[in-house]
Order: C-alpha cells, then structure tokens, then sequence
C-alpha cells in the first residue's frame, strides 16, 4: 500500500498524506463517528512486513498511550487493517505551522468543525 489516500483505514477515511518519513506516513483522515478530523501514522510497507519492526512499532504506541504532555498528542486508537498497523492520534491542523517538509497534524482549536479544521 503506497498511498492510502481516499481508502478506509478501519473507521477511518484517509484524506490525504500529509508527511513521510524513514519507517512511516502520517495522514490526515476522517472520522465520522467522533465527527473529527485524526492523523493517521502507518507503517512503511517493507517496514510492517518485518516482525521486529512491528513489534517495536506496538511498543512505541503504548508508550506513547502512557504519557501525558501538553506537547505530546494523544494516542486515539491503534489496530490493524488488511495487514496494515496504524496508529491514531489527535489532529490538530495549522496552516502556519504545516511547512509542507512533512509534519504531524497540528490543530489550532479543538473546536474545530471537520470543514473548518482543514
């Protein structure tokens, strides 16, 4: 799976890819049944295929679930689906903070309306 774009990553519909790196994509996507906007991080393909990799990758999010920091974003959910690992965290957007160099998602307010956050 090299762009998850448009497809449904369990609950939630991918919207776009909003920042790569050297073991993962992050995208910005939909949740209906929250009615919010999520950031996605999936493992590379060639990186979830490997067993130790996906395993440290399970280590890393219930970490990440343990801590509480006002820096930090929260840990929504974490599964899998079609053999693919995805880790789901709070989006928080901004268009001053997006540089376009590959980001999180950064939101400005949690009020946000899903057509207003974006």
């Amino acid at each position: 799976m090299s762009d998850l774009t448009g497809q449904m990553l369990g609950a939630y519909k991918v919207l776009e890819r909003i920042g790569t790196g050297g073991m993962a994509s992050v995208y910005r996507a939909y949740q209906a049944s929250m009615d919010r906007f999520v950031a996605v991080k999936v493992l590379r393909e060639e990186m979830y295929q490997e067993p130790s990799v996906r395993e440290r990758f399970q280590r890393e999010v219930r970490t990440i679930a343990r801590l509480e920091h006002p820096y930090i974003l929260p840990v929504y959910d974490f599964g899998e689906d079609r053999g693919v690992p995805y880790l789901v965290m709070s989006c928080a957007i901004s268009r001053r903070v997006f540089s376009g160099h590959g980001a999180a998602c950064f939101c400005t307010h949690a009020t946000d309306s899903a057509e207003g956050c974006c």
